[in-house]
């Protein structure tokens, strides 16, 4: 397969499998670019991937703005979500259009286990404006919105304390969940079905919790547990930042809305004590053997992980924990 990230989106349905998966073949590539990956090794990972994925419905028309918000959560109106935003962002420029777009998508911030916002940011980084089109195209299209009542309760501001309310609402109340669910998000949305373990969330998400301790957070979870939806929680939490970065928009309600998304995907995992940053773990390999050894995996979650730790790492601090999580992910960290 000649991989070509300008024409992907066009060319292939943004998800494929029984489950409706997220296409990670675009943010795959790209992150092993990032981590030094040459032609042969990319080449390699795309013809593999590639085999997965479906062609995408071609010939339909760019939808009516006065549409697009009737719309989202609607998983047909892709093809058209993608060629609207694709003709936005070439007439008014990216920046311009996701100011104008973002705030509308900012409760659907999970969606597709964060997926949405994933390929949205990867765009970003990719410096390719036909993935930020994918991106949007794909979050408004699968749009899962979550309404948090933050009126209820006091916010308390504490990463360590919302996230000990929510694991006290878990334990008591938990077990009359249905978390046997084939999909994160699946799993997710059950845990709002619960009037108490949804009040703790919406508590939660009330906080202004810095996009710093929601990243330790995730951090915090994933050293507690490999878990697969933790892994998500840490990618999610980069590409917010990464947008956030990028565009001019109101960062609270995107922190707020990511930090009570973090916590639902918390307590969908059982939530288990996060791992403690102190001591830092003493046993991950340099940087250099972790992306060696991410280049030579077939697992796109593996890949991308390792992306999301360096440049977390770059930006926080807490390089030991981060090298721990990603080579604990790809079996580098022994017993």
């Amino acid at each position: 397969m000649n991989f070509d990230i300008k024409t992907h989106a066009r060319k292939y349905a943004p998800v494929y499998g029984e489950h409706d998966f997220s296409d990670h073949l675009p943010m795959t590539m790209t992150a092993l670019d990032k981590i030094g990956a040459d032609g042969d090794t990319s080449a390699r990972f795309a013809r593999i991937y590639a085999k997965r994925l479906r062609r995408k419905k071609v010939g339909e028309k760019s939808i009516d703005p006065l549409l697009l918000s009737a719309r989202a959560g609607d998983p047909s109106v892709y093809p058209q979500a993608l060629n609207f935003f694709g003709e936005a962002i070439e007439r008014d420029g990216r920046a311009a259009v996701l100011a104008a777009y973002l705030p509308e998508l900012t409760n659907s911030i999970a969606t597709a286990a964060f997926h949405g916002i994933i390929r949205t940011a990867y765009g970003l980084i990719a410096n390719e404006d036909a993935e930020i089109a994918a991106g949007l195209a794909y979050w408004w299209s699968r749009a899962e919105p979550v309404s948090f009542t933050r009126s209820i309760g006091a916010a308390n501001n504490d990463a360590d304390t919302l996230v000990d309310d929510v694991a006290a609402a878990f334990k008591r109340y938990g077990k009359k969940l249905n978390l046997d669910q084939p999909t994160i998000s699946a799993r997710m949305a059950e845990v709002f079905t619960h009037p108490r373990i949804g009040a703790a969330l919406n508590k939660a998400a009330a906080a202004d919790v810095s996009f710093d301790k929601i990243a330790a957070q995730a951090l915090r979870i994933y050293l507690a547990t490999d878990d697969f939806t933790a892994l998500h929680c840490v990618t999610g939490v980069h590409a917010a930042r990464v947008l956030s970065e990028h565009v001019v928009m109101n960062d609270v309600d995107l922190r707020k809305s990511l930090w009570g998304g973090l916590c639902a995907a918390y307590a969908s995992i059982g939530a288990p004590e996060p791992a403690a940053l102190t001591p830092a773990p003493a046993k991950a390999p340099d940087w250099h053997v972790i992306f060696s050894a991410a280049q030579s995996s077939d697992d796109e979650h593996d890949i991308k992980f390792v992306f999301s730790c360096h440049e977390e790492a770059r930006h926080y601090g807490r390089d030991a924990h981060y090298r721990h999580a990603a080579a604990s992910r790809l079996g580098l960290i022994g017993d």
